[in-house]
């Protein structure tokens, strides 16, 4: 801590500065002995050593004459960096929960002077998945997707920015239609972002995609174009329509299957004699999510002949007589 600026940092004053600069010099001379030190009077002192023990910098002990020691300096540093954590953290928590508290108010009053402000038409593909990454990067708490293709250009963009959101510990939940799981390679960064933290759930069909970030504003489609150029979305910012569209999601999501995934593409060759193998618990789920023995093949790389044979030695294995028995009957005894 050289210079001023670092003491002013702590809130330390020059007299309190003095004070610990002092017990670090002279372990064993108490308050009376920096009193002297200083020139200053022990009235003046005692009420340093105050603050100083408020501050972590001085603290009590038996190994002192005057049972009082300066904090080790780096120690003291750690303690007084946590310390101005945890104040930013509960400013920043008291402030968000007032702009919170207020955005009611702002949406409010701006769809009575503005009604179309709440709405942002964005044109083009590309321009589209700009603003889906960049509402994704600005999430504090959650997203929720509904994922149905046709998909537009610019992915990479936006499977940065979820991958992001899930570093932040922020929440992303998503809705896949069946046939997204078709989709070459679709299936795989499903079970990557799946492995990163993503709640994914899968429906045999979902209404239109969608994008929701905090509860409070919204992407969708407004036009399905061919030609990208031509693609049009619309941004919708707090207002009972998201609320409606959150509703429709949160709906959606209780209906789904989940998908968990384990992180990688299973390998069927892979047999035991018993219990499930995590390929054979994703087989499952896949299945039981609607997709087609064509998709699931292609996705493990192996042929429909294949993927149908070790179907039918899980069901045996079950004891089922069917794939639905055989869902069932997996989860019954806690395999899935």
């Amino acid at each position: 801590m050289k210079g001023a600026g670092g003491w002013d940092a702590l809130g330390v004053s020059d007299v309190d500065r003095g004070v610990y600069l002092q017990a670090l010099r002279q372990p064993g001379a108490g308050p009376a002995g920096w009193a002297e030190a200083l020139g200053l009077p022990s009235e003046v002192i005692q009420q340093a050593v105050h603050r100083l023990r408020g501050q972590g910098l001085l603290r009590t002990t038996s190994r002192a004459g005057s049972g009082l020691e300066a904090v080790e300096p780096q120690v003291a540093a750690r303690a007084a960096i946590r310390q101005r954590l945890a104040d930013v953290d509960r400013f920043a928590a008291t402030v968000g929960a007032l702009a919170e508290e207020l955005t009611p108010e702002y949406e409010r009053g701006r769809l009575r002077e503005r009604p179309g402000s709440i709405l942002e038409v964005v044109e083009g593909a590309e321009a589209a998945a700009a603003r889906v990454g960049e509402l994704i990067a600005g999430t504090e708490r959650e997203a929720c997707g509904i994922d149905v293709p046709p998909y537009i250009s610019g992915r990479g963009q936006v499977i940065g920015a979820q991958r992001q959101l899930l570093r932040r510990k922020a929440r992303f939940r998503a809705l896949y239609a069946t046939e997204a799981l078709e989709a070459p390679q679709k299936l795989a960064e499903i079970m990557s972002s799946v492995a990163d933290g993503e709640e994914a759930r899968v429906l045999a069909q979902a209404p239109v995609k969608l994008l929701i970030i905090d509860g409070r504003t919204a992407l969708l489609p407004l036009t399905v174009s061919e030609d990208e150029r031509q693609y049009q979305s619309v941004i919708v910012n707090g207002s009972a329509l998201v609320d409606a569209l959150q509703t429709l999601f949160e709906a959606l999501w209780r209906q789904a299957a989940p998908l968990r995934g384990r992180g990688q593409i299973p390998d069927l060759s892979l047999l035991r004699e018993e219990g499930l193998l995590a390929a054979d618990q994703e087989l499952i789920e896949l299945l039981g999510a609607g997709m087609t023995d064509e998709a699931i093949a292609r996705h493990y790389g192996v042929s429909v002949r294949t993927l149908r044979r070790r179907v039918r030695e899980i069901q045996d294995r079950l004891g089922s007589v069917g794939r639905f028995q055989a869902g069932v009957r997996a989860a019954q005894r806690g395999w899935l």
